[in-house]
C-alpha cells in the first residue's frame, strides 16, 4: 500500500458575479492580497505572468465536509469572476490515507453537493463587496473543478512506478468512480499526463487533476484560471443564445415594416452593437488574463486541461455566434435603410406630383 503522507484536496467553484470588479476597492472590505507571480522554477520566462493579478481573500467557512473543517479562499478577477477554493489537508484528522483509497475520497466529495454551500458563500461575499462590483449579479452558471494534490508518499515512488502500480486507482479517482473501470476508460482518463522532473506528475482530466508535486501552487493556479475560462465561455455562449433568439425574431418582424419616415429600432441596433462589443471584450479579457505561450510546463498543463474541457470548441462556437450577430445587424440595418430609401423616393414622387398639380391650377 502507498500511503499519502502529506497532500491537499482542493474543490474549486467559479461564479460570474458582475461585469467588472474594482480590485483596488476590495482592500476596504477585506485584507486582500494580490496573487503572487508564477515562479520560474521550471524555466518560465518572466513575461509569462498575469496581465492583471487577481486578488485573494481569506474567508470564514463554518461548513464541515468529509468529517473535517476546510479552509476557504476566494480569488477575485477584475473581469467579474470569483473562484472559491475549499482546501482540506490530507490525510484528514491524522487518519491513514492511501492512494488506493483516493477514489473513495473523490467519489465522496463529488457527491456531497458542495455547490449549494459554494453558492451561499459567494452570495454572501458579493453582498459585502457590492459597491466594488459593476452591475453585480451572481450568475446561475457555475463551474467546479477538483484537485487531488499528493505532496509526499511512502514509500517514495518515481512517476513511472506510480503510474504502473496505481494506474487503476488514479483513473478511478479522476472519474469519481469507486467501481473498477474498463481498460479503455482508464486510457481515456490518463491520456493527458504532464511531467517535468522524474518526481513530479500532473494527470489532467475533464473535471479533476491529480498533482504529485510538493511545489504545486503554480499548477493549481493555472487550472483554477482554466476553470474560470470555461465558466466565462459558457456565460458568453448563454448570453449570445439569448441575444440571437431575440434578434432573430426582430429580423423576421422587419419584413413587414411600413415605409418609415424615421429610423425604427434605433435602440435595438444600439443594444446589438453593445452586446457584440461586450461579448468580444469579455472574451479577450479572460483569454489574456494569463500569458502562457510556448512549449513550457505550465503552458502544457493549460493546453492539456483546455483540450479535456473542449475549451477551443467553446471558443469556436462563440466566434460563430458573434458572426451571426454581425449578420443580424447588417440585415436589420439594410432593411431599415431600404425602407427609408423607399420612403424618401415616395416622398419625392409625391412632391413632384403636388408641384405638377399646383402648376396646372396656376396656369
Amino acid at each position: 500500500m502507498t500511503r499519502i503522507v502529506r497532500g491537499q484536496l482542493i474543490a474549486l467553484f467559479a461564479f460570474d458575479i458582475g461585469y467588472e470588479v474594482s480590485l483596488e476597492n476590495l482592500a476596504s472590505f477585506f485584507s486582500a492580497a494580490p496573487v503572487q507571480p508564477l515562479s520560474r522554477k521550471r524555466q518560465t520566462p518572466p513575461h509569462l505572468q498575469y496581465a492583471r493579478s487577481p486578488v485573494t481573500l481569506d474567508l470564514q467557512s463554518s461548513q464541515q465536509r468529509l468529517g473535517s473543517s476546510c479552509r476557504l479562499q476566494a480569488t477575485v478577477f477584475d473581469f467579474g469572476v470569483v473562484s472559491l477554493a475549499y482546501r482540506w489537508t490530507l490525510p484528514m484528522n491524522g487518519s491513514f490515507l492511501t492512494v488506493e483509497c483516493l477514489a473513495e475520497l473523490s467519489s465522496e466529495i463529488y457527491s456531497s453537493n458542495l455547490e449549494i454551500d459554494a453558492r451561499k458563500d459567494v452570495t454572501s461575499l458579493v453582498e459585502r463587496i457590492r459597491s466594488a462590483v459593476i452591475r453585480p449579479r451572481v450568475s446561475e452558471l457555475v463551474e467546479d473543478y477538483y484537485l487531488f494534490v499528493i505532496e509526499q508518499i511512502d514509500p517514495p515512488l518515481s512517476v513511472e512506478e506510480l503510474l504502473v502500480k496505481h494506474r487503476r486507482d488514479l483513473a478511478q479517482a479522476l472519474s469519481f468512480e469507486t467501481q473498477p473501470l474498463s481498460h479503455w476508460q482508464q486510457e481515456e482518463a490518463l491520456n493527458q499526463i504532464v511531467s517535468y522532473l522524474e518526481t513530479d506528475l500532473a494527470i489532467v482530466d475533464w473535471n479533476a487533476t491529480i498533482i504529485c508535486d510538493p511545489e504545486f501552487e503554480d499548477t493549481a493556479r493555472v487550472l483554477e484560471l482554466l476553470n474560470v475560462e470555461l465558466l466565462e465561455a459558457r456565460y458568453v455562449d448563454a448570453m449570445l443564445d439569448r441575444q440571437i433568439a431575440t434578434y432573430a425574431t426582430l429580423v423576421q418582424k422587419t419584413r413587414r415594416l411600413p415605409f418609415p419616415l424615421r429610423t425604427p429600432y434605433r435602440r435595438n441596433l444600439e443594444e446589438l452593437t453593445e452586446w457584440r462589443i461586450e461579448s468580444t471584450v469579455l472574451s479577450e479579457r479572460v483569454a489574456n488574463s494569463l500569458k502562457l505561450i510556448g512549449d513550457l510546463y505550465l503552458s502544457r498543463i493549460h493546453s492539456a486541461a483546455a483540450s479535456k474541457v473542449h475549451l477551443p470548441e467553446w471558443e469556436r462556437i462563440i466566434s460563430h455566434k458573434l458572426q451571426i450577430l454581425d449578420e443580424f445587424y447588417e440585415r436589420l440595418d439594410d432593411r431599415i435603410r431600404t425602407a427609408q430609401s423607399q420612403a424618401l423616393e415616395l416622398t419625392i414622387v409625391v412632391l413632384i406630383v403636388v408641384e405638377l398639380v399646383l402648376a396646372v391650377f396656376r396656369y
